[in-house]
């Protein structure tokens, strides 16, 4: 062969190699991407189709801003997700990022299921620190990264509920009218009326080992005392899951329920126009106390590095303020983690003003603090829980259950 051929050959060998490579970088860097339900939540065929939409025009939407990515997303329940995320990152076949809750988070990364996140600088400061802490370990290991907070609401019906109840007392009077209003005895959605009858400080004493004074104890038997009357009530109805209450409300049987933001969709589809949002009922000591369900990212350990690197990028990205306000008011399921995007949407909805749940009132501390210890032990969970539906059921007074908490939520028990 000529020293001319050899040239030739290793001229087009080197174009051909160029060429890969320009297709290399012009193919899309495919993400796969689990999102998680609540673990009392199931799986639906429904509820996998409006996620797969809404992540086909979140995909869309981000072509002007990070170009080169194509999701491929897969929902499950958080109560299976830990199990299946194993198996899958076991045969190097993990997700690249999962979107769940913080109390997930944390567990999928003590399960080494997930990478710890590297936090610039840039999210620090678009990001309040006590949400940070919310997902972060004893070491001050980042374990994902707060991206939105979904909150407790109010929704009803216009047909059948013309204004919704401002307070307890104003509930109570509509159900006695003839209102059907629905809540769930599960405690994480039942804490906003905690704050209502300013009931916290006695069970974060209790959860302390701490003696709770006179004043909370009262206090907290105000607030079993109401749960019990409500439970009473012919038109106030207790479920066991907030799939049910937002069935029924679609149905006509509930004219009112508590619920979520992330639950919006659903709701918004079935009812269209006649679907009404508002806050939960203030109670005698002051509003309502809603907690928040922080929507966390977490880093996959299966990536590539181009895919590691795009979903860097698109985290950095996620919590700007220009994409934070940009999607929450898009969609209306979610709330923003940064301060500077929750101002819009203030101004962009008015009288949700109060909504903004990542601020270090000492109502949403304690409520924090409550729902972490009891997420972290089982055991005090199942004891907060099987009071309260003594409580609800009429098998145990009030004073009884205030006295039940204050001996079986501490340390010791």
């Amino acid at each position: 062969m000529t020293l001319r051929f050899k040239l030739l050959g290793l001229a087009g060998a080197i174009g051909l190699l160029s060429a890969c490579s320009s297709t290399d970088e012009a193919r899309p860097t495919l993400l796969r991407v689990v999102r998680t339900l609540p673990s009392q939540e199931v799986v639906t065929s429904e509820e996998s189709a409006r996620d797969r939409e809404v992540l086909r025009n979140f995909q869309t939407s981000l072509r002007a801003v990070i170009p080169g990515i194509r999701i491929q997303p897969s929902l499950y329940s958080a109560s299976s997700v830990q199990s299946e995320l194993q198996r899958q990152t076991n045969s190097g076949l993990g997700p690249d990022l999962v979107v769940s809750d913080a109390q997930t988070i944390q567990a999928l990364f003590t399960a080494r299921i997930l990478d710890s996140v590297p936090v610039t600088p840039e999210q620090r400061q678009a990001i309040p620190a006590e949400l940070l802490t919310r997902v972060s370990t004893s070491d001050g290991t980042i374990t994902g990264l707060p991206v939105s907070q979904y909150i407790q609401l109010a929704c009803y019906d216009k047909r059948k509920l013309k204004s919704p109840p401002k307070t307890l007392r104003e509930l109570a009077q509509q159900s006695s009218e003839g209102s059907i209003f629905g809540l769930t005895q599960n405690f994480e959605n039942l804490y906003w009326s905690v704050g209502s009858y300013g009931a916290g400080n006695a069970l974060i004493s209790s959860l302390r080992g701490e003696t709770p004074t006179t004043e909370d104890v009262n206090q907290l038997v105000q607030w079993l005392t109401w749960l019990r009357a409500a439970s009473f009530q012919q038109n106030v109805l207790f479920m066991n899951d907030q799939a049910t209450l937002r069935q029924q409300l679609i149905d006509g049987s509930l004219h009112w329920i508590s619920c979520w933001s992330s639950q919006l969709p659903q709701l918004r589809e079935a009812l269209k126009d006649n679907l009404g949002i508002g806050l939960l009922p203030a109670g005698p000591a002051g509003k309502a106390t809603p907690v928040s369900r922080l929507q966390v990212w977490g880093l996959g350990r299966n990536s590539s590095r181009q895919q590691r690197q795009k979903s860097l990028e698109l985290m950095q990205f996620i919590v700007l303020p220009w994409a934070q306000k940009t999607w929450a008011l898009r969609y209306r399921t979610s709330y923003p983690v940064n301060p500077a995007a929750a101002q819009i949407i203030n101004r962009e909805i008015p009288g949700f003003q109060d909504l903004y749940l990542s601020t270090d009132q000492d109502d949403v501390r304690i409520g924090d603090e409550i729902r972490a210890v009891l997420n972290q032990n089982p055991k005090l969970e199942r004891v907060m829980q099987f009071t309260l539906n003594d409580v609800i059921f009429g098998t145990e007074t009030p004073s009884q259950a205030a006295a039940t908490l204050n001996t079986k939520l501490g340390p010791s028990s």
